[in-house]
């Protein structure tokens, strides 16, 4: 077996001292391109981001506002598709919040608006599995051609206010409290 045997010479030595010179000087203007990059990336992202943030937050204010109010408005049409909303809404926030560390974007001027969107995406899937575990039980304990009633009874209970036992003028002009 034949070994080639490379002397190192003067010359030898220098080419790979100048191509490990090129090699770091080439890793350098990448790694400042990258960041540069970044850099222009988070300052075009940050209204975006800062927008969307403020409008979760009023969006968990209002859902928060709307789990006060009692569970049969979960029983109407329009809110059916609340749960099933808010859990895709989670599931967004989470792929963006997620490209946005691959990118590096979690660690300059964007830090503070990522970390705050992945705290109210907890939040937001908090809601959601609490309006969905709300809808399935009342859906368990009200037949859907009750529910109209149901709501109504819950309605009765936003308007009350006491009365009076001794008839008023309203009451003496109809006709029911005429014997």
């Amino acid at each position: 077996m034949a070994t080639a045997v490379m002397t190192l010479d003067a010359w030898s030595i220098e080419y790979h001292e100048t191509m490990a010179a090129a090699e770091r000087a080439r890793q350098n203007v990448e790694k400042w391109q990258e960041r540069a990059l970044r850099f222009a990336a988070e300052v075009f992202l940050y209204w975006p981001f800062a927008k969307v943030t403020g409008d979760t937050e009023k969006l968990i204010g209002l859902l928060e506002t709307l789990e006060s109010y009692p569970s049969a408005i979960l029983l109407e049409e329009r809110a059916a598709g609340i749960p099933v909303s808010l859990h895709e809404l989670f599931r967004a926030m989470c792929n963006v919040i997620q490209q946005a560390e691959d990118c590096g974007l979690n660690r300059g001027m964007l830090k503070k608006n990522i970390n705050k969107l992945r705290q109210m995406s907890q939040q937001i899937n908090g809601f959601a599995a609490r309006f969905k575990d709300a809808q399935d039980k009342l859906r368990s304990r009200v037949l859907p051609e009750q529910a109209g009633a149901y709501q109504d009874s819950f309605a009765a209970y936003a308007v009350g206010a006491p009365v009076s036992d001794e008839a008023t003028e309203h009451d003496v002009k109809h006709e029911i409290l005429h014997f």
